[in-house]
């Protein structure tokens, strides 16, 4: 696994060369509205969210009073429009958060990319109120490929994914509190692009058929973890 000895430089060189708010394909679009329909129910209704590596900021579909979007990207943060949001400039592995600030912390696709999530991991233990809940997704199992980067012409893992996560690998990020994984997105089904079907139907649809492919083939899209403090 090679890292990136400035990661935070690297990111913001790339946010401003690619676009979050950008129309994707329209499977990955779907299958995307599908994860993010999930792990909005698992976070349920919450008073105020803290979102770390924003992107587009789609975690204002959660239903909330208040938001706080954290990016390293001023590009990214100045296109989140919310009139209940508060963006941060800020790194994941150095909240500007005082201790047990938060009563919710939601962390998707960020640790695969950071030279330390450990460090990361802790900080999301740090400022979660004793009773608090976060969540934390990455790409499971994924195989990392390589291409040549365009800002320092090195060999680079492509999209800036440094880490592979399997339930042991992120358990070991969260020594402490209460810990309960679900396994989102069947590869297989992916591939038949089913998610373009099911998108507009309730979310149980597609469970009823994620589920039982995960059980037998073990090839999700998704890991994720829901860690209460």
């Amino acid at each position: 696994m090679n890292s990136c000895g400035d990661y935070i430089s690297h990111y913001r060189l790339d946010a401003e060369h690619f676009d979050y708010f950008d129309i994707k394909d329209r499977s990955d679009l779907a299958y995307e509205h599908l994860f993010h329909k999930f792990v909005a129910k698992l976070a349920g209704k919450r008073s105020s969210v803290l979102d770390i590596g924003s992107g587009s900021g789609w975690t204002s579909n959660i239903p909330h009073r208040q938001i706080f979007f954290v990016d390293l990207s001023h590009k990214n943060l100045s296109e989140l429009k919310s009139d209940l949001a508060s963006p941060v400039m800020a790194d994941a592995n150095h909240l500007p958060f005082k201790d047990a600030s938060h009563e919710f912390v939601i962390a998707s696709e960020i640790l695969e990319h950071l030279n330390h999530p450990e460090e990361a991991a802790r900080e999301i233990w740090r400022v979660l109120k004793p009773g608090g809940k976060a969540i934390i997704s990455t790409p499971y199992k994924e195989k990392i490929r390589y291409s040549l980067c365009i800002h320092c012409n090195k060999v680079t893992p492509m999209n800036a994914h440094l880490h592979s996560f399997d339930r042991p690998a992120l358990a070991s990020l969260f020594i402490r509190g209460e810990k309960e994984f679900f396994f989102f997105g069947s590869k297989l089904l992916v591939l038949l692009q089913l998610p373009r079907l099911v998108q507009r139907l309730p979310l149980w649809v597609w469970r009823i058929m994620d589920y039982p492919a995960l059980r037998m083939t073990d090839k999700a899209q998704h890991i994720i973890l829901v860690l209460q403090k």
